[in-house]
C-alpha cells in the first residue's frame, strides 16, 4: 500500500506541475495575441530597388548588344545576292543542257536504228 500511496503522490505532483505549465502557456498565448509585430522593410526595399536598377541596366546592355548583332548580321552577307542567283542559274542551265543532250542522244540512236532497219529492208 505504501508504494501505491507513493505513486499516487508522485502522479498528483506531476499533474499539478502540468496544470501549472498549461496555465503559464495560456498566459503567454494571451500576451502573444495582444502583441503586435512590426516588420521593418526599409532594408529589403533598398535592396530590391538596387536589384531592380541592376536588372534595368542589364536589360539595356542586352538590348544594345542585340542591336549590334542585328547590324552585323545585316552587313555580313556571306555571299552577295547576285552571286547566289548566278550560281543557281548556272546549275539550272547545266541541268537543262544535260537533259537536252540525253534526249538528243536517245533520238539520234532511234534514228540510227530506224535507218539501219530501212537499209536492211531495202537491201533485200
Amino acid at each position: 500500500m505504501t508504494r501505491i500511496k507513493e505513486y499516487m503522490e508522485l502522479l498528483t505532483s506531476e499533474l499539478e506541475e502540468f496544470r501549472g505549465d498549461v496555465n503559464r502557456l495560456k498566459t503567454i498565448n494571451d500576451q502573444i495575441k495582444d502583441a503586435k509585430v512590426a516588420i521593418d522593410l526599409s532594408e529589403i526595399k533598398a535592396l530590391l530597388e538596387e536589384y531592380n536598377n541592376q536588372l534595368k541596366r542589364q536589360s539595356e546592355l542586352q538590348e544594345r548588344q542585340y542591336r549590334r548583332f542585328e547590324v552585323l548580321f545585316k552587313k555580313a552577307g556571306v555571299y552577295p545576292k547576285w552571286a547566289i542567283i548566278t550560281f543557281i542559274l548556272a546549275i539550272l542551265i547545266s541541268v537543262v543542257s544535260l537533259v537536252y543532250a540525253y534526249k538528243t542522244k536517245t533520238t539520234l540512236e532511234k534514228f540510227k536504228d530506224a535507218n539501219h532497219i530501212e537499209k536492211v529492208i531495202h537491201n533485200k
